[in-house]
C-alpha cells in the first residue's frame, strides 16, 4: 500500500517564544538584522508600537534571546554572520499581555512584585521593604512607592554583584492602563516605577517597550531620556509583520498549494492574499507588511476569512466609538491627518479625536503622503480590517446579527433588494428599538446613532453606499447604488418625512440618475416614525 505523503505543520501560530519556536523547527521570518541594528547603536532605549498579534511579542522574546547569549539559536541567521561577542546580561522581563487589568489597581501592582521577584531571584539577591520609611498611609500609595524603591535598588544591586549593566524589555506596556478602571491611579503607578529608569540610567544596557500606543502622563514618554520611538521610522517599518518578498521567499509552496485547491493561478491566489490580509504601511518611505496572524491562519487552513475579528478587535475601542460623536461615515473614504500630530499622539482614554487611535489598533494605516503638506492619507488597510471593524462596531451598536434576539441581515437584504420597503423599514424600527442610547436627551447621539447604524448595515451587507454625496445644489445624506435600483436617503430629526422628501426633489438630487425608486427616512423618538417612497 502506497503511504501518502504527510507534511507537518510549521506555521508559528501562538508561539511566541524564540527558542521554542527554533527547537520545534517552525517557520522564522529572520528578523535579526532588526535585533543587530537596535542593540548595536548608539541609544539604548526604544518603545515600538503595533497594533495587537503583530508579532511584537515574538521580537520581544528574540531580544531576550539574544541578551541571553544563546548563540546556538541563532546559527544561519542573519545576526550569526555579524555577531562575535555573545554575552549574557541580567534581564528584567516585564509582560503585561495577560493578566485582568480590570480588577483594580492592586492587580498591576502585584505583576510589578511578580516581575522583580523572578528578576532578583535569577539574579540572587533580595530587597527589604522594611528598610523603607516615610511610606505614605494610602495603600496603593504606599505600595508605588516601595516598587521605585525596589526597582532603583535592584539595578544597582546587580550590577554592584556582576559588573553588567540590565536590559529591560517591558511587552505591551499600555495594556493595563487601556483596561484600566482607575487609570490615574494606576498612571501614578507608571510615574513612580518608569521614572526609575531615567534615573538609573548608569544600570542599564538596553531597553526595549512595546504597545499599542503611547499613553500621556506616565513619565516614560516625557522629559529627558524618553525611549526613541521608532514606530513611524522607515528603517524600522518591517521590524514586525511580513513584507511581500518575505511573502515569497519563505511561502511559495503554501501559496502554491492553496491556489491549487481554489483551481486559480499562483499569482492570482497572491492577489487574494494581498486584498484580504496586505498593505500595512508603518512610514510613507518604508515597505508594506502583511498581518502575520491573519496571513498564516489562511496558509495554514487554505480558507480567506476574517482571522481579525478573533484575534485583534480591542472591545475598549468600540465602545469608545459608540460613546463619542464620532462620524463612522467618513472612514468610507480614506482621512487625512498630520504627520507630525500623529507622530507626536499620546492616548489618555478621554481623546476625542480618534483617528491617530484607529490607526495604532490597525484599523487604518498609511495609503498616501502629500510632503508639501506633511499630511498622511488614512483607509482602511485591506478587505478583512474594513469588514471587522464595521462587524465589531454593528456588534457595540445593536448586539449580534442573525441572533434569536438580533437583527438578520440576511433577511434585511432580501427585502432591500426585492424593493420591499415596508419590511425595510419594520426591521430597521426593531433595530433601533434595540438600541441603548447613550444620551437620551442628546440630539446629537441620536442623529450620529441613527445614520451610523444605517451605514454600518449597508457596509456590511457589501452594498456600495456613499455618505453625504455632492450635487451641484447640495448635499444629500447617502445614497446607496445596487444592480437594480438607487436610494437616496436624506434624515430628518423631529421633522415629518415629507420635508426630506421635497428637499430631494427641490434639490434635483435624483437628476443624475435614472431612478427606479428613491427612499427617505425621518426620524424622531430615536426611532422611523415617518417615510415616505417616491420612485
Amino acid at each position: 500500500m502506497e503511504i501518502p505523503e504527510f507534511k507537518l505543520d510549521k506555521f508559528p501560530l501562538g508561539v511566541q517564544s524564540f527558542e521554542d519556536l527554533r527547537k520545534r523547527g517552525s517557520i522564522y521570518i529572520d528578523k535579526t538584522d532588526y535585533v543587530y541594528r537596535l542593540v548595536k547603536s548608539a541609544t539604548k532605549s526604544y518603545f515600538l508600537a503595533r497594533p495587537r498579534r503583530f508579532g511584537k511579542s515574538l521580537m520581544c522574546n528574540t531580544l531576550r534571546t539574544y541578551f541571553e547569549g544563546k548563540k546556538e539559536l541563532f546559527e544561519g541567521l542573519k545576526i550569526s554572520h555579524w555577531e562575535k561577542d555573545w554575552i549574557k546580561y541580567p534581564i528584567l522581563y516585564i509582560d503585561f499581555v495577560d493578566g485582568d487589568y480590570t480588577a483594580g489597581s492592586i492587580t498591576l501592582i502585584n505583576k510589578f512584585k511578580i516581575f522583580l521577584a523572578k528578576f532578583e531571584e535569577e539574579n540572587n539577591i533580595s530587597f527589604d521593604e522594611n528598610t523603607i520609611t516615610n511610606i505614605e498611609e494610602d495603600p496603593i500609595k504606599k505600595e508605588s512607592r516601595i516598587l521605585s524603591f525596589r526597582l532603583s535598588y535592584d539595578l544597582k544591586a546587580v550590577f554592584d554583584k556582576t559588573g553588567l549593566q540590565t536590559v529591560i524589555i517591558v511587552d505591551e506596556y499600555d495594556n493595563p492602563l487601556i483596561r484600566s478602571v482607575n487609570l490615574e491611579t494606576d498612571k501614578n503607578i507608571y510615574r513612580g516605577f518608569f521614572s526609575v529608569l531615567k534615573s538609573a540610567d548608569r544600570y542599564i544596557r538596553f531597553a526595549f517597550l512595546t504597545g499599542v500606543t503611547k499613553f500621556a502622563q506616565t513619565s516614560i514618554f516625557s522629559g529627558a531620556n524618553q525611549p526613541e520611538d521608532i514606530s513611524l521610522d522607515a528603517n524600522f517599518s518591517a521590524i514586525c509583520g511580513i513584507t511581500h518578498e518575505e511573502l515569497t521567499d519563505y511561502f511559495c509552496d503554501e501559496i502554491q498549494s492553496f491556489a491549487d485547491k481554489k483551481g486559480i493561478e499562483f499569482n492570482e491566489m497572491l492577489d487574494l492574499l494581498k486584498k484580504w490580509y496586505d498593505c500595512y504601511l508603518f512610514h510613507e518611505e518604508g515597505s508594506k507588511v502583511f498581518n502575520p496572524v491573519s496571513l498564516f491562519n489562511a496558509l495554514k487552513k487554505k480558507d480567506l476569512q476574517n482571522y481579525w475579528y478573533s484575534t485583534g478587535t480591542p472591545t475598549i475601542l468600540m465602545k469608545r466609538i459608540k460613546n463619542s460623536t464620532f462620524d463612522i461615515t467618513k472612514l468610507k473614504n480614506d482621512v487625512e491627518y498630520s504627520k507630525d500630530e500623529l507622530k507626536d499622539y499620546k492616548d489618555d482614554n478621554n481623546n476625542v479625536d480618534l483617528i491617530p487611535l484607529l490607526y495604532y489598533t490597525g484599523y487604518l494605516t498609511i495609503k498616501e503622503y502629500i510632503d508639501e503638506e506633511r499630511l498622511y492619507i488614512l483607509g482602511f488597510p485591506n478587505y478583512e480590517v474594513e469588514f471587522s471593524f464595521f462587524n465589531s462596531l454593528a456588534k457595540e451598536f445593536y448586539g449580534p446579527s442573525d441572533s434569536q434576539n438580533g437583527f438578520s441581515y440576511s433577511r434585511f437584504l432580501a427585502d432591500f433588494r426585492n424593493a420591499d420597503i415596508e419590511n425595510v423599514i419594520e426591521r430597521l424600527k426593531a433595530l433601533f428599538c434595540s438600541i441603548p442610547y447613550a444620551n437620551d436627551s442628546n440630539v446629537k447621539f441620536v442623529e450620529r446613532d441613527f445614520q451610523n447604524v444605517i451605514y454600518l448595515v449597508f457596509s456590511i451587507l457589501g452594498e456600495y453606499i456613499i455618505a453625504e454625496p455632492h450635487f451641484s445644489r447640495g448635499r444629500a445624506d447617502a445614497i446607496l447604488i445596487n444592480k437594480t435600483y438607487v436610494y437616496i436617503f436624506e434624515f430628518k430629526i423631529d421633522q415629518d418625512a415629507q420635508t426630506a422628501l421635497n428637499q430631494i426633489n427641490e434639490k434635483n438630487y435624483a437628476g443624475k440618475f435614472k431612478m427606479d425608486g428613491k427612499v427617505s427616512f425621518s426620524s424622531t423618538e430615536k426611532n422611523i416614525v415617518d417615510w415616505k417612497v417616491e420612485g
